[in-house]
């Protein structure tokens, strides 16, 4: 497995080198076919699903290419600790609902980056610097759904939900801060160590998050490992059914439109019918203290914390810039 990681430099820099056909649809509304776009040739159906616009700003999808690439364009003013916007691709399979014991792999592959559209063309620096000023908050994920009944693992409120957060802004906070213990609970996939929170939402559903240990802007693995935790370790029932499996980005706050882009992407499930995965359980890895990327309840109460986005962040990432064109020079 091959994975590549940095922090916000490098999310800035790569965004110049995703290159998308000029074949598009644009969809910038909530609900009907304003809201959402079928790929005829791809099992990907693409939603631009601004569930928590209160208002203060917008977002856009843009599908390249019936479904190969696509940009989501965005803007909320207000209320940076809510996400507005989920806009994302979800995977079409015939495998859902999927037991969680027959689960052998959830493989994703994919690039994204991320800029303050009217700083796109700009130098490294001067990208990075307009994240900052606009306080750009939002993450990427993987997002999955799952229930106890495999009718409604895909209806609208599955019992469960599992976040595999790939990157994200250093202000924003998982359901579940404020009980969890990433320090425990920690698993590693590929050469990044990912970190779990679990809480409950405002719908009453059961969010469990995984955070890795610093940001990533590709990936290429099998993210299953992360379920199968879940319940081999008894934080959500065996018994249980995959109903929808989605990638794309979390929005929260920008002070001027920002544009995420997303390419070479697969996702795809995989069945096993032969092998009882209770019979291999997973092995419990050696734990580590929870680096500084990686959100804790004494920094969500800390008012003098350093951001990622807004409040000088500049000099709290110089150390990182050597690995990021490190990383550009491979990519180049």
């Amino acid at each position: 497995m091959k994975w590549t990681e940095s922090a916000w430099p490098a999310l800035a820099v790569l965004f110049l080198t995703l290159q998308v056909g000029a074949q598009s649809v644009t969809k910038c509304g909530n609900t009907g076919d304003t809201s959402y776009y079928n790929s005829t040739t791809l099992p990907y159906v693409f939603y631009n699903n601004p569930w928590g616009n209160d208002g203060s700003g917008f977002s856009c999808i843009t599908v390249k290419n019936n479904g190969t690439a696509f940009d989501a364009t965005w803007r909320w003013i207000n209320n940076s600790d809510s996400v507005h916007a989920y806009p994302h691709f979800k995977l079409d399979s015939p495998l859902y609902p999927l037991s969680v014991r027959e689960l052998a792999a959830v493989d994703f592959e994919g690039t994204w980056g991320l800029n303050v559209t009217s700083a796109a063309n700009d130098t490294d620096q001067q990208r990075l610097q307009a994240l900052d000023d606009n306080y750009v908050q939002y993450n990427v994920a993987l997002d999955m759904f799952l229930d106890a009944n495999a009718s409604q693992a895909s209806a609208d409120l599955p019992g469960y939900e599992i976040m595999v957060w790939l990157s994200y802004s250093y202000d924003v906070y998982p359901v579940g801060i404020d009980k969890s213990s990433p320090d425990k609970d920690q698993y590693i996939i590929g050469d990044t160590r990912f970190f779990l929170f679990s809480g409950t939402n405002s719908q009453n559903q059961t969010v469990f998050s995984w955070l890795p240990e610093h940001n990533l802007t590709a990936s290429n693995a099998d993210y299953s490992p992360l379920i199968h935790y879940l319940w081999q370790f008894n934080f959500m029932p065996a018994d249980i059914y995959l109903g929808t499996v989605q990638f794309g980005t979390e929005t929260y706050h920008a002070t001027s439109e920002v544009l995420f882009r997303a390419t070479n992407y697969t996702l795809s499930l995989d069945r096993n019918r032969t092998q009882d995965l209770s019979q291999s359980p997973l092995q419990r890895v050696d734990t580590v203290s929870v680096p500084t990327q990686v959100p804790t309840m004494d920094r969500f109460k800390s008012l003098s914390a350093p951001r990622l986005c807004g409040g000088n962040s500049i000099s709290w990432l110089a150390g990182v810039w050597s690995v990021a064109f490190i990383w550009l020079t491979v990519v180049w």
